[in-house]
């Protein structure tokens, strides 16, 4: 997982502007318009034996709106690369971010492309279903409050529940804005919940500050 040591083609084709200078993955996922020259390139990438290299592709691709892209990163998902690759491991905590960093991906298509947003709903709700066992460190909360996608409601009250029984307090905890904006009755009826919780992981009393703006 070194991408300096990437040939320079390579390492421009991920990293670059169309300037050609060097800004960073998350600047190219938004990159407008969309650097088409790019795309068979990158989908080629998709099948390289460097497990990281491919999945940024797919990550950028997937933030495009590119299918292909899309279609990596749900197969990342559903084999659950987590359990054979740490792609995104916490710098702190040591544990992989990577359905996140996913969901914010898919969250770039919806917003700024024309895929399908009916499947990408669909893998997010496949996102949402590992949101207890797995961690999340931020960017499926934001994904959410910013997408708004209430057709989620449902998955969103498992996944902040799930994550209760796997005592991820804080983690759960996040969906608690997501949940003022969806349903505003129901998040209610969790303050209490989590008020007593935050004796486990004070964290919690932001979240729950935050998703009283949302009421």
């Amino acid at each position: 997982m070194n991408p300096a040591h990437y040939p320079p083609e390579v390492y421009t084709l991920l990293y670059a502007d169309e300037a050609g200078e060097i800004v960073g993955l998350e600047e190219v996922q938004l990159l407008e318009p969309v650097p088409t020259g790019r795309i068979p390139a990158l989908v080629g990438l998709l099948t390289s034996t460097d497990r990281y290299l491919a999945y940024q592709c797919g990550l950028i691709l997937a933030a495009w709106g590119v299918k292909h892209g899309v279609d990596y990163l749900r197969q990342l998902l559903e084999t659950r690369i987590d359990k054979t690759t740490a792609l995104e491991p916490h710098r702190l905590w040591g544990e992989d971010n990577v359905y996140d960093v996913i969901a914010e991906a898919l969250s770039l298509a919806w917003r700024y492309s024309a895929y399908d947003k009916a499947e990408i709903v669909a893998i997010l709700a496949e996102v949402l279903a590992l949101y207890g066992e797995c961690y999340f460190e931020s960017k499926l909360k934001h994904v959410l409050l910013n997408s708004s996608i209430p057709e989620l409601a449902p998955a969103v009250k498992q996944a902040l529940q799930l994550a209760v029984v796997h005592q991820r307090y804080y983690q759960a905890s996040q969906l608690l804005p997501v949940l003022a904006k969806y349903d505003k009755t129901y998040a209610l009826t969790l303050v209490g919940q989590f008020e007593k919780l935050l004796g486990q992981d004070k964290r919690i009393q932001y979240n729950l500050e935050e998703m009283r703006t949302y009421l």
